[in-house]
This record gives C-alpha cells, structure tokens and sequence, in this order.
C-alpha cells in the first residue's frame, strides 16, 4: 500500500470547473477504499462547501517562500470520506469568485497563486510526518511541485524518497507565464533554457511537471495518441528526455453517480423500472421553462462552456435542432460569449429552449439524469467523464468519436441491433445534425430506443477497473524514484 499526496486545483464538491474536479475526488475515494493513505492538497477558496467543513488549523504560521519574499500561511486539516484534505489558506490568492478567473479572462497572476500552492504544499510536506512514497500533481496548476521537489527539497528527510506523477486532464491549459515568472520561484535562472523550463520564450508550468515527474500520464489512451500525433510541441516535452506518455481513461464514481439511490434527482429509477426517469424528464422541462411536451425528445449539453467543448457548434446547429421538434437545455458556465449567445437564443425559442449558467451539482444530475440524449460535440476530449455520467443515467450521447469519448462509445448498428451511442469524426454542423438525426429516428422507435437505454444503463466505467491500473504507474514511479538516489 502506497502513502499518496495528491495535489489538485480542483476537487467535487469543493471547487469544480470542469472534470478534474470530479476525476480527483472520485480517485482518491476509491484509492483510501482500496487501501492506500491519501492526503489530498487543494487551495482554500472562497467556498460555502469549504467553509462549512470541521476543520482545525495545523499549521497557523508556515513561512511560505514566494519571489524574495515569505508569505505566513495557514494549513487547514478535515476528514472527508476516509482520506484526509488539506487546504492551503491564504486569503490574497485564493479567497475569490472564481478558480482560474472570470468569464471575462483568467486572473493575471496566476503563475503567482499556484507558484505558491505548489511550495506550500512542499514546505508542508517537508515539516509534517507524512513521508509520502508518491506525491500525485494533476494538471498544469499542480505542475510546479515535481520541480521545487528534485531542487529545493531533494535532500529534505521526508521527501527524498517521495515519487511523482503528473496527470495531465487537458494539455490545451499548459500554464504558460512570462520568462519572469521564474523569478517567483526562488530558483536559478539557468533553470530557463529550452531543454528544461523554457518554450516559446516564456515559463511553462507543464512542461516542468513533465520533464521533473517520473512518471506522466494522460486520462484515456486515445487522447494520448491524439497528443502525440497533433501536439508537436507537447511530443517534443517527451522526446527531449526519451520519457513515454501513458493514457489512462479516469473512472466513475458508481455511488455518487446512481440513479437508483441519487438524493440529487426528483425521482430514482434503474434498468427494471424507468418510470422515474419520465419523471425527472418532465422536472426538468418545468424547470427550464419548457412547454409540457413529453414525447418530444429532450437533448442536453452540460458542463464548462467553452469553445473546445464544441460550443461554436451548438450555437451553429441550435436553429436546426429545435426546428426538428426537439427540446433543448443547457446547463453550465464559461466564455462570457456563449453565455450571452446562449441567452439571446433562449429568447428567440421560448418554450424549447432553456438556459441556466450554472455548474452546482444538483443542477448537474438533474439535467443527465431528466435528458433523453446528451450533446458532446467537442474539439478536444481528454476523457468524456459528463459521457460517462450519461451513460448511468440512461441518457444516449451523440458525441464526436475523439479522445476519451471514443473509448466510451459503441456506435449503434441497426445490422447488428448493438450499440447505445451515435458518433461523428468531422467538426462540422452537418456531420454533428446527421448523428442527431439518426438518433432521433431512433427515438421515435420505441422498441428500439429503449434497448438502446437499457444498453446505456449496464455500461460499466466505474473506478473499481481504474485503480489497479494507477498502482502500475505508482510502482513504476516509485522504482524510478528509487534509482536515481
């Protein structure tokens, strides 16, 4: 069994923004289930769900290092659902509306605020009696820990032993900052050469994790290769220190995401019984307003509302979709250009169209769960977890066949009668509608559409098959690790 130290930007149901906030939780859930010792790290934002926590104060004066200066801060420790987290408190970073900033651009110090999330876990890490054997950093705002480990902190008692591994959920947000930026850190300039810190002339928070971590992974196998083949700049991070890129798809949490006990939703109901999900369908045309229609299908798109979730084509296709006899609700929060876009169709389609910008959970499963087809039509898709989601609750995906997506998909085939999912490759308006269209045929076939359901519903994701697969990556890290001293 492994002592493990993850640190995240995000985590469910504290802070979230996108799937790295789900992905996280549902990791270290089922990691302190199957053993190990889990101590999570994440920023003390401005929460209510952070505030409400029983916690108690650890560290009330760790000097925190961040330029040329020392920044006192506070570590708060709270149980939570068998794994300890730990939240690094300091009001002038982290007590804000928004994670990485507003709907009208990213705060613009953010190379600062997460310079200092990462050395704070450090310094804590080398003054506690945890010893983790691997400290576990997700995305691009976790990446600067691997560095400050293999330089500030490599001879610490604590830490010398500690492995790394970097998950990278999305490598479209790499954390790029002015060459200055380095100076934030306290190390040496000669760290900013193209060969380790430096790409593109700036300071690049991903790549430090990648050349620093002994292990990287991706989160599906699929948008691994994608990577490799398209990400030229991303391929040469790997190239340059001959380190290979594992793909590992994210899990479900199957208790928290279970339409046969889930608190969240108007009604529960299972494979057996779908009447429930008839009820929770007509809830949530109540509650966007829609016309009381229900043998009109009812599509849903959830989630981060930005362009590479394929929002540009959403809004292209929204006209067409509705003019088909649909019904469409969408729920989530982004690009304040969508947003407004979104809004002003809203009031072009009254009664077929429904808009809420929001992204709290209830809303969340309320949506998946009261949704006859989920819409994924996205540019990129590291992992597809809002697919996933989809599937548990009997809602059919027509999604684009890329990344993690594609590994969640079977087509349907009327030769076969197999498959639960309608899929297309070209980014395009006409390729997305023609998927739609089959589906909907679909729809009004009763006897068929609901096979295709009960399908969906036995889809098994959960993170019980994942875990096995991440030990791998934590025994490859930590006998790398183990070499190098």
């Amino acid at each position: 069994m492994f002592k493990i130290a993850i640190l995240t930007p995000e985590l469910s149901p504290y802070a979230r923004s996108g799937e790295l906030a789900e992905a996280t939780a549902g990791l270290a859930k089922y990691l302190s289930r199957a053993g190990h010792e889990v101590a999570i790290f994440l920023p003390n934002y401005r929460r209510p769900e952070l505030e409400s926590l029983n916690k108690k104060a650890l560290e009330p004066e760790l000097q925190v290092p961040i330029g040329s200066k020392k920044l006192q801060t506070t570590v708060f420790k709270a149980e939570v659902d068998k794994y300890c987290l730990y939240l690094i408190d300091q009001p002038k970073y982290f007590h804000r509306d928004y994670i990485y900033g507003s709907p009208k651009g990213d705060y613009l110090d953010n190379d600062e605020r997460f310079i200092f999330f990462n050395r704070a876990v450090c310094e804590f890490l080398a003054s506690s009696r945890m010893k983790p054997d691997v400290v576990h950093c997700h995305n691009w705002a976790a990446a600067v820990a691997p560095l400050f480990l293999k330089s500030s902190y490599q001879k610490k008692a604590n830490l010398k032993k500690a492995a790394t591994l970097l998950t990278i959920h999305n490598f479209s947000y790499q954390g790029e900052f002015p060459a200055e930026s380095l100076g934030l850190t306290g190390l040496s300039w000669n760290y900013l050469n193209s060969h380790q810190l430096a790409f593109r002339g700036k300071f690049n928070f991903l790549k430090a994790g990648i050349l620093f971590s002994e292990v990287v992974n991706t989160v599906s196998l699929t948008y691994r290769n994608e990577v490799l083949q398209f990400h030229h700049d991303v391929n040469s991070f790997f190239s340059n220190k001959n380190k290979p890129l594992y793909g590992l798809r994210n899990g479900l949490d199957i208790e928290e995401w279970n339409p046969a006990t889930d608190p969240l939703i108007p009604a529960n109901f299972s494979a057996s019984d779908l009447t429930g999900k008839k009820t929770c369908k007509r809830q949530l045309m109540k509650e966007f307003g829609l016309e009381l229609d229900e043998s009109r299908p009812l599509l849903a798109v959830v989630g981060y509302l930005t362009r590479l979730k394929g929002l540009e084509l959403i809004i292209e296709t929204i006209n067409d979709l509705l003019a088909s006899g649909c019904q469409l609700v969408v729920a989530g929060q982004g690009n304040e250009i969508y947003e407004q876009a979104l809004l002003k169709l809203k009031e072009l389609h009254p009664g077929k169209l429904g808009v809420q910008l929001d992204l709290s959970p209830g809303l969340f499963h309320r949506v998946i769960a009261g949704a006859d087809l989920l819409l994924v039509p996205s540019i990129e898709e590291p992992c597809g977890l809002t697919l996933m989601q989809a599937l548990r609750y009997g809602t059919v995906p027509v999604a684009r066949a890329i990344g993690g997506l594609k590994e969640s998909m079977e087509p349907f085939s009327s030769q076969n009668n197999s498959g639960y999912s309608f899929a297309f490759e070209d980014y395009s308006a006409s390729a997305f509608l023609q998927a739609v269209r089959q589906a909907l045929s679909l729809y009004n076939q009763p006897r068929i559409w609901t096979e295709i359901i009960a399908r969906c519903l036995v889809q098994d994701n959960s993170w019980a098959k994942v875990i096995p697969q991440y030990e791998i990556l934590y025994q490859k890290a930590v006998r790398l690790k183990r070499r190098s001293i």
